[in-house]
């Protein structure tokens, strides 16, 4: 254990020890809070085996457990004992695995998590029976900036002959069960301490490496122009470069090494473009292999890779199910658990990608469905957050067929902890573990890619959470790529200094690495009020936010082109033109108008789905009812909607679908946020905002027909715009979604027309327009909401007119839209069919249809459960009908 501030008696600890005595020193705990008290103290316990070794793989006690058998009882001051007399019984071990390991806290009874009251993870050995030896050492680090002496305890099972030496020359010998001796380290260098004890003819040996850490040395970097991360060279060695400006020494350490801590692997810095770089580069890696590595940093702080593929939580990877990733490279908490750890391999998971030639959607055209792979698969009906790409790839299908055309990830970068919604990014170029492999992530892409599907990722350059290395690197207010505090209104976690050049590089790096690597396909930027170079206004016009955008949307067009750039700014109308008339796509939240419909009364102006009645370019905005930052509409409808709205399920899915039609048939981009397809009414807030807690997996919900009713409006809509994509360019329709007695757009290219009605009344109402084709039977019907019959053309005069129910929609089109055969499913206008309470209604020869459910199985009459069927006519032609 660090520091010493857990013994044992006996010692060392075998795996058959029984009485174990366990004591704990305060004073060379390093916890203030902890010293000085009277009374007891408890242990948070547990061990690693053989079969597990994993830290903490068998707990017996629960977290601010309180009881006589994890009581640290106190013996004097600062001083306390507990004994467990069986480690197997204790721990529930079974018999035939051998425990490695204690891992222990001592805390104090009310313990709520603070450094204050309780110490860190400890771990103490568990030797083998028979002859076993243990070699420790009263300090927490094996790297010195100054002449210091340690205390080298060797302890022994049995009797023997004990040798210590440092570099070969001996220091010390006993003979006995332990050796006790002081040594001071007074010159830079490398240091092998090495502890051998003789039992007859069997001998131990254990060492440490003790560094005394020397300056880097001046050299430039090949080439002479530093590039961070590392850098497979062209023989198969690797470069490894970290930006540390200030800083004197710099060191790597390595899985290569066995994380020995080596002079030789001292790194060179160069000094380049007002930066200072810390470089060394690596022979003798085998590409196929994981290597695990760190920085330590002027001998004080070890830091992981702000470059890394792949990092290892030393706090979080403990807790993650195996199966998640399964052959994931693993922490080395048996040699320290105090830092975050790199993985490098020069061959970074390989994967031959099937879709080679997608094309990026036209950027006016954007169906976006908005993603948290935490919640969109997982345990149907819990809040466990356990979803995975794998499982996300499985619903693809799903997506292909509602209709979008690009998904939108919440920030799938290395965050902190396994359970988060990303927006507290750790690592940059890292992909989150929680999540699954970096190979099945491709899969995920290519997959995607496979069904016409976009991948865009969504990404927090404001602010990174506390484990960057570079924010560990140095003090809080004297960091050279962090403010002290955000020089802005919207501050959040650890502000980046954006004007900082090796920030900027770092953030272009990024934005490359995604779409080269993971083959995606563009960005959404969170928090752009944030990006600015030059403080000042936040949510006014700031000069300086603009090149900053331009920068990233120029980096992304170096890969791709047509790569998309979406930006969280909802600010300044003066400064989102300039992003717009640069390819930018700027969020339009109407959420607030969204919710006023929803509650089945209002009726707000829904003309600001479209980007040029918010004074935005055309294509300039995307907008959407609800994203994860807003409350969703369905949740509104069920807590705050009107009686007709919160006592009928058919009128609120109807309600949402007339919502969700005037979204979606407003011409540009729109965007859906995950299961509002099908109304999900899961509170997204709590008391302090935002709940950013796991919400419950419910695809359950597509067996309510109505809720399934509305999930296929959604479909039939979004089909419509991603097939005929001429009806939705600028200048090819018009739209009125304001009007508090009928709504409506009318949308012509060609032979093609497609007219949208819609009731925002409480009551039945015939609307009308003036159409392009002067007959009723020039047009179909190819969309109406859930649970209404379909509705008839009428000629009256030089219009048609339609009966549309209170706040429902159609949709008419004429028969040279793409997809009318396939969403129309409907036969003969004389054959109308609609779901009833119980039964099937047909206008016309009923002896006509056949009826079968969704299982295939073909019901005996019109009368039949509630639930989902499909009507079959004469002709062949089919449609899906709801019944209640």
């Amino acid at each position: 254990a660090s520091a010493q501030m857990f013994t044992t008696d006996p010692s060392p600890v075998q795996n058959s020890t029984k009485n174990v005595k366990i004591i704990f020193d305060a004073q060379k705990s390093g916890v203030a809070g902890l010293k000085g008290l009277t009374g007891s103290l408890y242990a948070h316990i547990g061990v690693s085996t053989d079969k597990h070794p994993d830290t903490w793989a068998f707990t017996p006690t629960t977290w601010n457990k309180n009881s006589a058998d994890n009581e640290f009882k106190q013996v004097s001051a600062d001083k306390y004992e507990m004994v467990i007399a069986d480690m197997h019984q204790y721990f529930s071990v079974p018999s035939d695995e051998k425990i490695i390991r204690l891992c222990v806290i001592a805390r104090k009874p009310s313990a709520n998590n603070s450094s204050t009251d309780q110490t860190s993870d400890q771990f103490i050995d568990v030797v083998a029976d028979g002859f076993a030896m243990t070699f420790d050492h009263n300090l927490e680090t094996t790297v010195i900036t100054s002449p210091t002496t340690y205390t080298f305890t060797v302890a022994t099972s049995q009797a023997a002959t004990i040798a210590l030496k440092v570099n070969g020359s001996q220091i010390a010998t006993a003979n006995g069960t332990k050796l006790t001796k002081d040594y001071s380290f007074t010159s830079q260098g490398s240091y092998l301490v090495e502890a051998t004890a003789t039992n007859g003819s069997e001998t131990l040996t254990e060492s440490y490496n003790i560094l005394y850490i020397p300056t880097s040395p001046q050299a430039n970097y090949p080439g002479g122009v530093p590039k961070m991360g590392p850098v497979v060279n062209a023989d198969g060695s690797v470069t490894f470069c970290l930006a540390a400006p200030r800083k004197s020494t710099v060191m790597i350490v390595g899985s290569w090494d066995n994380y020995a801590t080596l002079d030789s692997r001292i790194m060179s810095y160069q000094d380049y473009n007002g930066c200072r770089y810390f470089w060394t580069t690596v022979t003798g890696l085998d590409p196929n292999t994981d290597y695990n590595y760190y920085f330590n940093v002027d001998g004080v702080t070890n830091v992981g890779d702000p470059y890394a593929r792949l990092s290892l939580d030393c706090y979080s990877d403990k807790w993650l199910p195996a199966d998640v990733f399964p052959d994931r490279p693993k922490y080395p908490y048996a040699l320290f658990e105090d830092r975050q750890v790199s993985v490098h391999r020069s061959n970074f998971a390989p994967y031959k990608w099937r879709v080679t030639n997608f094309e990026i959607p036209q950027h006016d055209h954007l169906l976006v469905y908005e993603m948290l792979i935490r919640d969109f698969t997982g345990t149907e009906g819990a809040n466990e957050g356990n979803g995975t790409f794998a499982k996300a790839i499985e619903k693809i299908p799903y997506l292909k067929d509602l209709g979008i055309n690009a998904v939108e990830l919440m920030p799938v970068m290395e965050f902190n902890g396994n359970n988060s919604w990303g927006y507290n990014t750790n690592f940059y170029f890292a992909l989150d573990k929680a999540y699954g492999s970096p190979v099945e992530f491709k899969q995920f892409v290519d997959a995607c890619h496979g069904a016409g599907i976009a991948v865009i990722l969504d990404i927090v350059f404001n602010h990174s959470d506390g484990l960057h290395p570079w924010y560990q690197m140095y003090p809080v207010g004297n960091n050279p790529f962090y403010n002290a505090t955000a020089p802005h209104d919207w501050g959040v976690l650890n502000d980046w200094k954006q004007e900082s050049p090796v920030v900027q590089q770092q953030f272009k790096d990024v934005l490359q690495w995604w779409m080269k690597e993971y083959n995606v396909d563009g960005y959404r930027f969170d928090l752009v009020k944030g990006l600015g170079t030059q403080y000042g206004s936040t949510d006014g016009y700031n000069a300086s936010r603009i090149p900053v955008m331009k920068a990233f949307h120029a980096a992304i067009k170096e890969i791709k082109p047509n790569g998309i750039h979406i930006n969280e700014f909802l600010g300044d109308y003066n400064e989102e033109v300039q992003y717009a008339n640069d390819g930018q796509i700027g969020w339009n939240n109407q959420n607030g108008n969204a919710q006023a419909w929803a509650k089945g009364a209002g009726t707000p102006n829904l003309n600001y789905f479209s980007a040029v009645n918010c004074s935005r370019p055309w294509g300039g905005v995307i907008s959407y009812l609800e994203s994860h930052d807003e409350e969703r509409v369905g949740y509104v409808a069920k807590s705050q909607g009107s009686a007709a709205v919160k006592n009928s399920m058919t009128f609120n899915m109807q309600n949402l679908s007339s919502l969700a039609a005037q979204l979606l048939m407003t011409p540009g981009p729109q965007m859906i946020w995950q299961f509002g397809e099908f109304g999900d009414d899961q509170t997204t807030k709590n008391s302090s905002g935002n709940d950013t807690d796991p919400k419950k997996v419910n695809w359950n919900y597509l067996n309510d027909p109505d809720r399934a009713g509305l999930q296929n409006n959604y479909k039939e809509l979004l089909t419509l715009r991603r097939d005929n994509p001429e009806l939705f360019n600028q200048g090819a329709g018009t739209i009125n979604f304001s009007g508090s007695v009928q709504r409506q757009a009318q949308f012509v290219s060609g032979n093609k027309e497609v007219v949208v009605l819609i009731n925002p009344s409480q009551s039945a109402r015939n609307i009308s327009f003036t159409p392009q084709r002067m007959s009723a039977s020039a047009y179909q019907v190819i969309s109406h909401s859930v649970g209404t019959a379909k509705p008839v053309l009428t000629a009256n005069g030089a219009q048609l007119t339609a009966s549309i129910p209170p706040r429902c929609y159609a949709v008419f089109a004429s028969n040279a839209v793409a997809g009318v055969d396939d969403i129309v499913a409907d036969a003969v206008d004389s054959n109308a069919v609609y779901g009833g309470q119980g039964e099937i209604i047909v206008n016309g020869d009923a002896s006509a249809v056949e009826v079968y459910n969704i299982a295939g199985q073909r019901q005996a009459s019109l009368q039949v459960p509630a639930g989902i069927y499909i009507v079959r006519f004469a002709d062949g032609t089919t449609t899906k009908v709801v019944v209640k």
